[in-house]
């Protein structure tokens, strides 16, 4: 881009460039880090959606499966062993071990002694059939520590099938064994006690039929990926985490950690028995951070029932106690960021300063936000000057310390850490992970996207699928992400929670202000959401400032460049702006009618093509634009609340703009179409009129802005920046809102239950009810105690 900032180069792509459609081989190639040189098609996250909120167990193991695509990378067991599993202690001979176990009669005929040769043939339970493998892991152990008497035992292996491991939040997980501490085991060994999520790591599955038997193979995987998942997503502490399942006498490994989901070609425990006995040895004796535990974080349990876990975080120097969770749905994903957001205190500052603590797993090829922040900020000084500098500064989110952190001296990653080093093999085969389609029903969860194109057809054996398009999208990806802390001074409220909408206004007001100057510095944020807007109030926390918006969460902030044509899209679907979500310009203008003129225009092979799709600074505005929608939409005038009637309308509005599955012509249309944007017209509470009156002229502005930019597409390599600069007008409206008294008034309330169920139930999932009619309607009854938009908090 050009030093005075008239406009930015973008050089359109010829058709012909444009990769051919492959096929999925058996055989994949996996890479281990994620290039951005390609737009990828949108996809959602289906842990964020109504239907695994609200859903049963069956439901929500569905979910998870289709979260992971449906398959995982299959490594082989060698290579498991020597970059995943906890290293083996030293002075261990594994094969001198079995020996001595084979001549001590623990080992006979080609099989453990306290397991049947066959546990397929066996009429008893699986819980029976395998409960021999408490004793078979004490020999080993007893074995092991004869060997080397110096080892201390770490962990040990408890078999609690049925029991459902416990925790703070909803987990229905029930592991048919983990490992744990010697003190839990010791504990779990008193009747009546129940594990802990916190303190279950490789939990198992077993089954007694072999991994070919189809329905079989798919309750015991479905089981052990949620079980790995709930470990993941309820348990802070946990960088890793492994699993194993038990068909038969085939012995499988899993892993997940925050980069890759997979699993080890299996082996045959009965007539391996050494590969068992390094198995349990590697397990046993391994330290708490082999295990997946994070050593920067420990948990300080309640001292009482009503009191939730507290943790005690390391970010550098300093220490920091959490004392409320601000959001942490995205870890709910077994891979991913998994961003956690917690209010913290200084353990060894004033009692009363809070903090806002980050936890997150960032790509490795990304910069950490505080390097994206200075980058930004040195921008807006050199291209916009020190006041614009200033007024930038003053509007982001401060940080007082931040960190990549370290396990001893290496940055704690998921592929040179966490793997240890190892590369994934170039051509892995890849297990599929299907879940039976319950009895009587004609659909299954199958998420249905341009990103996973599959038809499923069951033949009576395993599902095939059938793949179309291009392929190399659906092989789930191993992700290079590293550990990263940052701590923020302000503890402000989000647009989600923020009650006051003099409050709103003024917060987006100056955040598009903010928006101004980052715009003229040729960047764009990316990802603006009620999640990441904020009000300070200074007052209200006893500090000296100016209240005031604020803006966060820059990790996807980056340089509009040439090379932004192709780019990964990033955002939080309910504020993301029409384009996109499609991935392509919507308002490029018609041909001009002189151009039908000349017949052989029309036939020419070489009709200039308009530039790539790229993010552009309008995109942000809208988003800002949707921000507003979105909180009229979920909330209700506290003094004046909607009739019935008028309530059932908004919802069912609501429902075609906030909805993952539904078009991005609804969202455009209602952009567009400003002129209806009336009470009549968009089903709001009339006292919302004045605030309506805001969001048209907003739109309209917009609007006008994206046409008259679009129209200049297909003429330009240069591209005007003047259709972008409407930050002033859009500044001045929403002030002349805020200073509105009809406006000063409006005191926001949730939608009340009832609207939420009509929107909840619009979504929520009906999978179970053949199977489970009386767990359906209870699925379906908790809808009306849940926030309709709780469910779209997902971005922090």
């Amino acid at each position: 881009m050009s030093a005075s900032g008239h406009g930015i180069a973008i050089q359109a792509t010829p058709k012909s460039t444009q990769s051919a459609t492959t096929t999925l081989p058996t055989t994949t190639t996996l890479h281990t880090t994620n290039p951005l040189s390609k737009e990828r098609p949108l996809r959602f996250r289906a842990l964020d959606s109504v239907k695994y909120r609200l859903g049963g167990t069956n439901t929500r193991r569905n979910v998870v499966m289709s979260e992971l695509r449906e398959q995982v990378p299959e490594v082989p067991l060698d290579w498991y062993f020597e970059h995943l599993l906890p290293p083996l202690p030293a002075g261990i001979d594994t094969k001198e071990i079995a020996a001595s176990l084979e001549g001590s009669g623990v080992i006979t005929n080609n099989r453990w002694a306290a397991l049947v040769e066959h546990p397929r043939l066996d009429k008893r339970h699986e819980d029976e059939v395998y409960a021999g493998l408490e004793e078979i892991f004490e020999h080993i152990i007893n074995a092991a520590t004869t060997q080397n008497p110096d080892l201390q035992q770490q962990f040990a292996l408890k078999l609690t099938p049925g029991v459902e491991a416990t925790s703070e939040r909803d987990s229905t997980t029930k592991p048919d064994g983990h490992f744990t501490s010697l003190e839990e085991a010791a504990r779990l060994a008193h009747a009546g006690s129940k594990p802990s999520v916190y303190n279950v790591w490789n939990s198992h599955e077993f089954k007694k039929d072999n991994e070919g038997v189809t329905r079989a193979m798919d309750k015991c995987v479905s089981q052990l990926v949620y079980d790995m998942r709930q470990i993941m997503a309820l348990d802070p502490c946990r960088r890793f985490t492994f699993g194993t399942s038990i068909m038969n006498r085939s012995f499988r490994l899993w892993f997940c950690s925050r980069g890759a989901f997979l699993t080890a070609k299996p082996f045959d425990f009965m007539s391996e028995p050494e590969k068992l006995v390094h198995v349990f040895i590697s397990f046993a004796f391994a330290s708490r951070t082999d295990a997946g535990w994070d050593p920067s974080m420990t948990c300080i349990l309640p001292t009482s029932l009503t009191d939730k876990r507290q943790y005690r975080i390391r970010v550098r120097e300093k220490t920091y106690i959490t004392t409320k969770i601000l959001s942490d749905y995205a870890a709910d994903s077994p891979i991913g960021r998994a961003t956690r957001v917690w209010l913290v205190k200084d353990e060894e500052g004033l009692s009363d300063s809070r903090y806002v603590l980050k936890d997150v797993w960032v790509d490795s090829e990304r910069q950490t936000e505080d390097e994206i922040r200075s980058a930004l900020l040195k921008d807006v000084d050199e291209k916009c000057g020190s006041d614009a500098r200033s007024k930038v500064e003053k509007h982001l989110l401060t940080p007082v310390a931040f960190e990549k952190l370290h396990i001893d001296t290496i940055v704690d990653d998921t592929t040179q850490l966490i793997m240890r080093g190892g590369s994934i093999p170039k051509t892995l085969d890849h297990l599929r992970l299907i879940v039976l389609q319950q009895s009587g029903l004609s659909t299954r969860s199958q998420v249905s996207t341009t990103e996973n194109p599959v038809d499923v057809v069951f033949s009576g054996t395993r599902a095939r699928y059938f793949q179309h398009g291009d392929t190399s999208q659906h092989v789930p990806r191993v992700n290079s992400r590293f550990h990263y802390r940052i701590v923020f001074l302000e503890c402000a409220t989000t647009m989600y929670d923020e009650k006051h909408l003099s409050n709103v206004l003024g917060a987006l007001g100056d955040v598009t202000e903010v928006l101004r100057w980052i715009h003229k510095s040729h960047w764009v944020h990316r990802d603006i959401s009620g999640g990441n807007v904020y009000w300070y109030d200074c007052q209200a926390q006893g500090l000296e400032g100016e209240n005031r918006g604020l803006l966060g969460d820059l990790e996807f902030a980056k340089v509009r460049t040439p090379s932004s044509s192709h780019e990964v899209r990033t955002g939080t679907f309910n504020f993301m702006a029409s384009e996109v979500i499609a991935g392509c310009y919507l308002l490029e203008p018609a041909l001009d009618l002189d151009f039908f003129k000349d017949p052989t225009k029309l036939l020419a092979t070489d009709v200039p093509d308009t530039p790539p799709f790229a993010f552009n600074p309008l995109h942000d505005l809208e988003s800002i634009w949707w921000i507003l929608i979105y909180l009229l939409y979920f909330n209700d005038d506290r003094q004046n609340p909607a009739d019935a009637e008028l309530a059932d309308a908004r919802t069912a509005k609501a429902q075609l703009l906030f909805n993952q599955e539904g078009q991005t012509l609804d969202r455009k249309q209602f952009l567009q179409a400003h002129r209806k944007l009336t009470v009549e017209k968009t089903r709001l509470p009339p006292s919302f009129q004045s605030v309506i009156a805001i969001a048209r002229a907003f739109a309209a502005r917009l609007h006008t802005a994206y046409c008259e930019y679009e129209a200049r597409l297909s003429d330009l390599v240069i591209v005007d920046e003047q259709p972008f600069e409407i930050h002033e007008y859009l500044v001045m409206i929403l002030g002349l809102g805020r200073n509105n008294p009809q406006v000063n008034s409006i005191e926001f309330v949730g939608v009340t239950r009832m609207q939420k169920r009509k929107i909840d139930e619009a979504e929520s999932c009906r999978d179970d009810e053949t199977s489970n009619n009386k767990k359906a309607r209870q699925v379906s009854s908790r809808a009306c105690c849940v926030s309709a938009h709780l469910f779209n908090r997902r971005n922090v």
